[in-house]
């Protein structure tokens, strides 16, 4: 009988113990984590020379070549139209971007991609070159003016050229086409916005090293960087292709002190806002980042006036 009461109790004890230990468990389980960054390349941002070579020559995709217009009249991809990035910088598109934020006005922008044969149902697929991230410059306008139906080809230029793909130097003739431009403000940043919402936003330089740290002032007024940015060379994204790999992108960032949450906002900026400032705004739309502005004005608006603090490396800080 003893041994019986004996088995009993040590039973329950087990019992006990088990439903205890189960429930310590589970409470573990429910402390919140910290969701990692998934280090991967959103769909819908790039397709390769394949993929754009069996798309060549359908209605309802233009083709934008980013590069200069000389480089363009010499060999291009049959087909694609020529849109280099001084279509956006001339003194109107300046001007815009100081007042609104946008790197060129609603109308320019239905003006040149229309012309280019785009309208809302058009697929567009960029590319540029390998030695500067021209491609990002009308991948950001289009998205700045809401159509997000638009691609990178991976490998620029270059790649196309080594797999020995067709090139010409004929410009095609155009049919142009109604683009509608439906502004999506939460793209862009003007100077004054910037600087009101500095303790919330992360703010990132994409530009060298050297300018950053205000050694190369690049003819700005002032060298240096917007006071609170961070410094990613955008060559940190890019190395010699489009994109380096997910993870790479995303040790960049880390490496450089730069928060890798999704949901914080992010700033994006260069000397002029198009080219390094944009491909910023490319490159964390393509990690899943949710909120990324473009701040069009950049260093070249900023610099310029002595109310905006601007921070430096003095000579012998850095060994």
């Amino acid at each position: 009988m003893r041994k019986k009461t004996i088995t009993a109790l040590f039973l329950v004890i087990i019992v006990l113990g088990g439903c205890k230990a189960r429930k310590e468990e589970k409470t573990v389980s429910e402390e919140p984590q910290k969701a990692p960054v998934a280090a991967e390349i959103m769909p819908g941002f790039l397709v390769s020379t394949e993929e754009l070579a069996a798309l060549s020559g359908r209605q309802d995709v233009v083709i934008i070549d980013a590069r200069d217009a000389e480089e363009y009249r010499e060999l291009h991809i049959p087909g694609s139209i020529n849109i280099p990035k001084e279509t956006f910088r001339e003194p109107e598109d300046i001007e815009y971007k100081s007042e609104y934020g946008f790197l060129t006005s609603p109308e320019k922008a239905e003006r040149v991609f229309g012309n280019a044969g785009i309208d809302d149902n058009t697929l567009v697929i960029v590319y540029g070159t390998n030695v500067f991230p021209n491609a990002s410059i009308p991948f950001v306008i289009l998205r700045q003016y809401g159509h997000d139906n638009v691609r990178v080809m991976q490998g620029e230029i270059e790649k196309w050229m080594r797999e020995k793909r067709p090139l010409t130097d004929r410009v095609p003739v155009v049919r142009p086409k109604k683009f509608k431009a439906v502004p999506v403000p939460e793209t862009v940043a003007t100077m004054d916005w910037v600087m009101d919402n500095a303790e919330e936003i992360v703010v990132i330089d994409m530009r060298s090293f050297e300018e950053y740290t205000g050694f190369n002032t690049a003819g700005n007024p002032r060298g240096g960087h917007i006071s609170g940015a961070y410094p990613v060379e955008w060559k940190e994204f890019a190395g010699k292709t489009t994109v380096k790999s997910p993870e790479d992108m995303i040790s960049a960032l880390k490496n450089n002190g730069v928060s890798t949450d999704r949901n914080r906002e992010y700033v994006t900026y260069c000397n002029w806002g198009t080219g390094r400032g944009t491909s910023g705004f490319m490159y964390l739309k393509m990690l899943g980042f949710k909120n990324v502005r473009v701040y069009g004005g950049s260093m070249e608006e900023w610099s310029d006036d002595p109310d905006f603090p601007v921070s430096t490396y003095e000579v012998g800080i850095l060994e």
